[in-house]
């Protein structure tokens, strides 16, 4: 089969990053591990550089009107987002990995070329509104993470979150896949427009059926409730950066995966639309009351982010709720700035070298004063967490909000208000046993015994993501929502 110039070049921030993640095994037979390192990490850094490029290139040909695509995978500017977004995710979970690659006790360099696939798989997974392309992504992002989850091999707890992910995982992903055989069966068609069309015309139970598994499968991957119980369990197991990179990455692809699929794609009619929207509303009112209400028990700070980290997915699938393109776009910059705020926030675990069952609050105490620049930069993650202004991460909720409002979802937008005023609780708790409470008596005897910790690499990346989290609040967060209405858009 011979592709044409416009297929080949829509394969582009697909080709690179595969390709380096089939190279980077390769470097493992050098012997000397020190070159080894850093052969993985600049094969990695080129795969980054050139993703960014081929973007950058798509740039002048969307000026003049040409969409690069190849078959149903559209390499538009949402899917320039998607790449972009998950991109710089991999970048910062790698980099606060850097100081531990190719350590037994934490993580082996194979993490890379997974990570890779993992977000060349994201990327197809947000780039599309064809079941099979759909179903393809969704695998291609899952099936590295569910190794990543288990890479620390010392750990029980690793093996074992990694394996509840898994199973949760193939629950989720055969779920998806019946509701597109349903679908399928019912319309004939595997493209999510003609299927919106048909429901739209006769909307028969079993393909209802159909549409609710498919759905299914996307709140897994954005950790929604009731679909959220793996969530914790494989946050913990996982090395810190990892667990960031999937709080955050994973759950961003899955969101434009439904951003396409369902608001944009399908765009389904009245009564039925009512009757899906009520249904998103109830689940983020849910995401938003358990992922709180959890996270505010916590005494593993871990945990508290997992659970956190479930309460956002509530307030992002809000944006569903009301729908319009402002809201929307509003999605889109609180998932840029969410981006910045979780990896700052596992980033503080990683710099202070919290690993194993260290992770709890009282491993923090007092160490903010050891290390105060990149204390005071977590702490900045922590209250953009929290949405405290002049935050982006309080910008990003108000986006959301306002539209609410404007769609007559009072009721809602009250709710997350009151969400974000119970989660300043767990979030400040952070700060004070930083910077506001003593070492427990054995802690520094403990700290000495622990094998010494020295990671510059994630400390310059939590010192980033605080300084982003300011400046996307304090500058002008009306371009980032610019972008983010011009990436919507550009696929309707």
């Amino acid at each position: 089969m011979k592709l044409s110039a416009s297929e080949i070049q829509a394969l582009l921030p697909l080709f690179f990053p595969a390709l380096a993640a089939c190279l980077l095994p390769i470097a493992a037979l050098d012997r000397d591990q020190k070159s080894t390192k850093w052969i993985r990490g600049a094969l990695f850094a080129v795969a980054l550089f050139a993703v960014g490029l081929s973007f950058h290139y798509f740039t002048g040909l969307w000026a003049q009107g040409f969409q690069p695509s190849i078959g149903h995978l559209r390499m538009d500017r949402l899917a320039q987002f998607t790449g972009i977004f998950v991109m710089v995710a991999a970048a910062l979970a790698i980099l606060q990995l850097w100081d531990h690659l190719h350590h037994e006790g934490w993580v082996r360099g194979e993490s890379l070329s997974l990570l890779l696939f993992s977000c060349v798989g994201m990327v197809v997974f947000a780039s599309t509104s064809h079941l099979l392309l759909l179903f393809l992504g969704l695998e291609l992002l899952s099936i590295p993470l569910y190794a990543l989850t288990a890479t620390v091999r010392t750990r029980p707890q690793a093996v074992e979150g990694g394996l509840k992910y898994f199973l949760t995982g193939a629950v989720a992903a055969s779920c998806f896949l019946m509701g597109a055989v349903l679908l399928y069966g019912f319309t004939g068609s595997l493209d999510v427009g003609v299927i919106g069309a048909a429901l739209n015309r006769n909307p028969e139970p079993l393909a209802l059926l159909g549409a609710a598994l498919l759905l299914l499968g996307f709140l897994f991957k954005i950790s929604a409730v009731p679909f959220h119980q793996w969530t914790p369990d494989a946050y913990e197991a996982a090395p810190h950066p990892i667990a960031g990179f999937m709080s955050v990455a994973t759950k961003g692809a899955a969101l434009i995966a439904l951003l396409r699929v369902f608001p944009g794609a399908l765009s389904m009619g009245e009564p039925l639309g009512a009757k899906v929207r009520m249904a998103v509303a109830i689940l983020a009112a849910a995401t938003l009351v358990l992922g709180n209400l959890s996270a505010l028990s916590q005494t593993n700070v871990k945990r508290m982010l997992a659970y956190s980290s479930i309460s956002h997915a509530g307030y992002l699938l809000l944006g569903l709720v009301a729908g319009t393109p402002n809201a929307q776009a509003g999605m889109l910059f609180y998932l840029a700035v969410y981006l910045a705020m979780n990896m700052g926030a596992f980033g503080l675990l990683t710099v202070f070298g919290l690993v194993g069952d260290r992770t709890h609050y009282d491993d923090l105490r007092g160490l903010g004063w050891k290390r105060p620049g990149v204390a005071l930069a977590a702490s900045l993650c922590m209250f953009s967490l929290a949405g405290i202004p002049p935050t982006a991460g309080f910008y990003g909720k108000y986006m959301i909000f306002k539209e609410l409002i404007g769609t007559g979802h009072v009721g809602l937008a009250l709710l997350g208000v009151l969400a974000s005023l119970v989660s300043v609780y767990y979030y400040l708790r952070v700060m004070v046993v930083l910077f506001m409470e003593a070492p427990r008596p054995g802690q520094a005897r403990e700290a000495g015994e622990a094998p010494a910790v020295h990671a510059p690499f994630a400390g310059a990346t939590l010192l980033v993501c605080g300084f982003l989290v300011i400046l996307a609040g304090l500058i002008h967060p009306r371009l980032m929502n610019d972008f983010a209405l011009r990436a919507l858009d550009a696929f309707r």
